[in-house]
């Protein structure tokens, strides 16, 4: 039987590959990952924090920043979760 971490990583393996297929150098630092999770966790808390203090009748357009805040968010947490440490890297822009 599989572990969920495999099974989450073939399910999202459309996200990791091209973070982890290419051929460029990179370089990876041990403190790349919990920054990478602390930074997440961030955009999650902010993206929540929008979301639960808008008032009732607000224009449709701010929700704008919640979905971005958002994505940003949980995108950074599956990759520092399931992506080795070359997609990590690549996160950052490392070469």
């Amino acid at each position: 039987m599989s572990s969920i971490k495999a099974s989450a990583r073939q399910i999202l393996s459309p996200i990791l590959s091209p973070l982890e297929d290419s051929p460029k150098p990179y370089a990876y630092t041990p403190k790349s990952r919990l920054i990478l999770w602390t930074m997440s966790v961030l955009f999650v808390a902010l993206a929540v924090a929008l979301a639960a203090f808008l008032p009732e009748r607000t224009d449709s357009s701010v929700w704008f920043p919640v979905a971005v805040f958002g994505s940003l968010g949980v995108f950074g947490s599956l990759v520092a979760w399931l992506g080795t440490d070359k997609a990590v890297a690549r996160v950052w822009g490392s070469r």
